[in-house]
């Protein structure tokens, strides 16, 4: 019997940490089945719990190669990795891109080697090499083109082992691999480049895979395999670096997708310069996206920085003005609000230190780019800061004390008054999955790309819906309450939350309820600032409860 074990990645173009769960899983899944050999799936978060591998070969899919800050599941350490390998008594594959790259450790570390751990190493496409090892062959090669049709179909029920089946889990959907810049080198530090020319897969394809994969109870969805989904199926690829894209492919392969009714359908990952040299195009997939995917959707733009010698040294995506003005799109098009509380679509920035040429200067540009954005009015849903890893050459050195300055200020000055405007006190949210429970915190989020940490500040049963209202935002999350709140069932905790209660007057309430109507409530809570108390704000108070 075969064990695969999830390790999770963090690709540039692929998310497989939960609530994720890869392509390249489902892959493997489909090749072990297609050799017709038995399989158990199982994941990293599960073997730190205890559970045993079994078996007789283990085929280990890791590679956290962009590694970020993750709520709950954290991808399988390099360490973790070693023990794994010393402990399993059968034979090891090692495969993801930390077969192909090493394992990342967190920005700006060097990746590790884990060749000398496993048997086996596989290079290229993790799911062939399994395939052709339980077949008695042993080469590192890609998937052929019929080969990723029929994996991707067979493998789809692997989804049903995974630890957030059937809710929170999100399918993270593959529409091609590389990236249309591959012929000019692509940004220096990025790893798709290397795969060569894209491969474009089939809209029926990908649509084949969602409807397999909706068979099998999956209902969320992210079209995120990819470096930008604006260019899927462009034209001139090869010929131009910003490809003009096919809104008419783009069409055919949402329009797919929204008939098989997801709960949950949003995208990731897009260049802004092809959304600012092809305006029309990109409004027009702009206008799909809000038609045909779910609110909440996130485009993240790969910047990286906004100094023009750190862009040119680095062969970067885009020039500070064509963000810009991709933002300007985006926010033109996406930034209605939809049924579920969130815009409809908005932009989020990336941006990496230790490229080559960065200076002290670098800082300064970086901030001043993204104030401009708060000063002109745009939302954007998030700003990733991160240090680079090296996959091709050396990094360049980061001033800590700079970062550290860098991250604090545009916290302060950017973030907090983006989510102020983003979710303003008394938003509401809908659909909040509830997740973890840290101290007397409920910590949850809507289900889709990026979604906004949302603390209720007591705890509340989990892995279930609730709908929120906020009452105050940080730099990158919202403290909220469920809504409406009913009076007569709420803890201690969450009625002390409420505007102006109090410990005081939640324990009055505590005991006097139930209640009927607000007359009853009023009479309990005494309006009158008596006893050192502050005055209750009873129309606030209203807009939160329900009896």
């Amino acid at each position: 019997m075969v064990t695969l074990l999830d390790g999770f990645v963090d690709e540039p173009s692929c998310l497989g940490v939960p609530p994720y769960i890869s392509p390249h899983a489902r892959y493997i899944a489909g090749a072990i089945k297609d050799a017709g050999a038995e399989y158990e799936y199982m994941t990293i978060e599960e073997w730190r719990k205890g559970r045993r591998v079994m078996g007789d070969v283990l085929v280990i899919l890791a590679g956290a190669i962009v590694p970020g800050r993750y709520l709950r599941a954290m991808p399988m350490s390099f360490k973790e990795f070693v023990e794994i390998c010393r402990t399993f008594r059968g034979t090891t594959i090692l495969t993801g891109a930390a077969a192909k790259f090493g394992f990342g450790q967190g920005g700006g570390i060097s990746l590790r080697d884990g060749s000398r751990y496993a048997e086996y190493v596989a290079r290229e496409d993790g799911d062939a090499f399994v395939y052709d090892f339980l077949n008695g062959v042993v080469q590192d090669r890609r998937r052929t083109e019929r080969e990723w049709r029929k994996w991707s179909i067979y493998g789809a029920d692997v989804v049903v082992h995974h630890p957030d089946y059937p809710q929170p889990l999100i399918a993270e959907m593959e529409t091609y691999r590389g990236c249309v810049r591959w012929f000019t080198g692509g940004c220096s530090f990025c790893m798709e480049p290397c795969f060569g020319k894209p491969i474009m897969r089939k809209i029926e394809d990908i649509v084949g895979e969602v409807m397999e994969l909706r068979k099998h109870g999956v209902v969320n969805f992210r079209l995120g395999g990819q470096s930008c989904f604006f260019s899927y199926r462009a034209m001139g690829i090869g010929k131009r670096e910003i490809p003009q894209p096919n809104p008419a492919a783009i069409q055919r392969l949402l329009e797919g997708v929204s008939k098989t009714n997801p709960a949950v359908l949003h995208i990731d990952n897009v260049n802004p310069a092809v959304v600012s040299e092809w305006e029309n195009e990109s409004m027009e997939i702009a206008e799909m996206i809000k038609k045909y995917c779910t609110p909440g959707n996130t485009a993240a733009f790969g910047m990286e920085s906004a100094d023009r010698d750190v862009i040119q040294e680095n062969n970067l995506n885009a020039e500070p003005w064509q963000v810009m003005n991709a933002i300007r799109i985006i926010n033109m098009i996406g930034g209605e609000r939809g049924e579920n509380g969130m815009p409809h679509f908005l932009p989020g920035i990336n941006i990496v230190y230790g490229l080559k040429k960065e200076s002290k200067a670098t800082y300064s540009e970086n901030f001043a780019f993204l104030k401009s954005v708060v000063d002109s009015g745009y939302l954007i849903r998030r700003i990733n800061i991160r240090q680079v890893v090296a996959l091709r050459g050396k990094r360049g050195k980061v001033d800590a004390k700079l970062f550290r300055k860098f991250k604090r200020e545009v916290n302060e000055q950017v973030n907090k008054k983006m989510l102020e405007q983003l979710l303003p006190k008394g938003a509401i949210l809908k659909r909040v999955y509830l997740e973890i429970h840290r101290g007397n915190h409920t910590i949850g989020r809507q289900i889709g790309s990026y979604p906004v940490v949302v603390h209720l500040p007591y705890k509340k049963v989990l892995n279930r819906f609730v709908d929120v209202k906020v009452l105050s935002t940080g730099y990158k999350s919202v403290e909220a309450m469920e809504y409406p709140l009913n009076i007569n069932y709420a803890s201690f905790n969450a009625l002390c939350a409420l505007p102006t209660i109090g410990e005081k007057r939640a324990a009055r309430i505590i005991k006097n309820k139930p209640f009927k109507n607000i007359e009853e409530l009023r009479a309990v809570i005494d309006n009158r600032g008596e006893n050192n108390e502050k005055e209750v704000d009873e129309e606030s108070l209203e807009k939160y409860i329900t009896f």
